[in-house]
């Protein structure tokens, strides 16, 4: 019953992400909207926990959940605002 799989990584949850996208025809404002459940203009650790379960259908442990923070939030207020997010999906196109 181990959550975390060894070969898990953020670029992982990135591409997942971004194919969810894909598939479902939707944009990073879309998507961070979904996520940004308070409407604050920015992703929190359990906001985004909830939000990948939804979309990618990945539970992550907190750990997991942090790593992703921490790649995507550059200006280090431990949140994922929609720059960060958006720069974060459409990097490796």
């Amino acid at each position: 019953m181990d959550i975390e799989d060894e070969s898990w990584s953020v670029d992982e949850a990135i591409t997942n992400l971004k194919n969810a996208m894909k598939e479902n025809n939707q944009r990073v404002s879309e998507v961070f909207s979904s996520i940004d459940a308070n409407n604050d203009g920015e992703i929190n650790g359990p906001e985004l926990y909830k939000g990948l379960i939804e979309h990618i259908g990945d539970r992550l442990s907190p750990d997991q959940v942090s790593m992703i923070i921490n790649a995507l939030d550059t200006n280090e207020d431990n949140r994922i605002d929609l720059a960060e997010l958006s720069s974060a999906l459409e990097e490796e196109e």
